[in-house]
């Protein structure tokens, strides 16, 4: 007696290719599996002949049977590739923070070093502020009256005293 085939794959992998359509067989052939590990199960052992696989075989070649391997191939590739891209972003995150703190390292102020020019800064241009002002002033008025109001002294010509020649 020729063994006879269901051609499942046939109808559930439409070429090489179809990542999904053989993804979907193998849902079917894990299926087949544990109706065959039932059968033993339940039969002291004994693996199922043709007879004992004919209600598995009518059923899974049933339309709404073909559709539910094919839901399952589709819920099964969605969990692996929102595995694998959750793992990708991780590693992506755990890279590019990395980098972050690796540069923000190598350009971090030396706050001291950036204190002392503020202040030295500040210092300076209070002093050329004081000279500007100091100049301007001293412009305004004559030199014995800058050096009269600077030194607190009084400065007294030689010719207030003399009389006129």
């Amino acid at each position: 007696m020729a063994k006879e085939f269901n051609y499942i794959y046939d109808q559930l992998v439409d070429s090489e290719d179809d990542i999904h359509g053989i993804i979907s067989y193998s849902v079917y052939k894990r299926q087949k599996i544990q109706f065959i590990t039932d059968f033993k199960d339940k039969n002291d052992g004994k693996d199922p002949d043709d007879a004992d696989l004919q209600p598995f075989n009518d059923l899974s070649t049933s339309p709404s049977q073909l559709e539910f391997y094919r839901s399952e191939a589709t819920v099964l590739t969605e969990k692996f590739l929102s595995n694998v891209l959750e793992a990708d972003l991780k590693e992506r995150e755990e890279y590019f923070s990395a980098r972050v703190h690796s540069e923000l390292s190598n350009i971090k102020p030396r706050h001291f070093l950036d204190v002392f020019k503020s202040a030295l800064g500040a210092l300076l241009f209070i002093i050329l502020t004081g000279f500007l002002y100091f100049a301007v002033w001293s412009l305004s008025a004559s030199p014995e009256l800058v050096i009269e109001q600077i030194f607190n002294i009084s400065i007294e010509s030689l010719d207030q005293g003399l009389p006129p020649e």
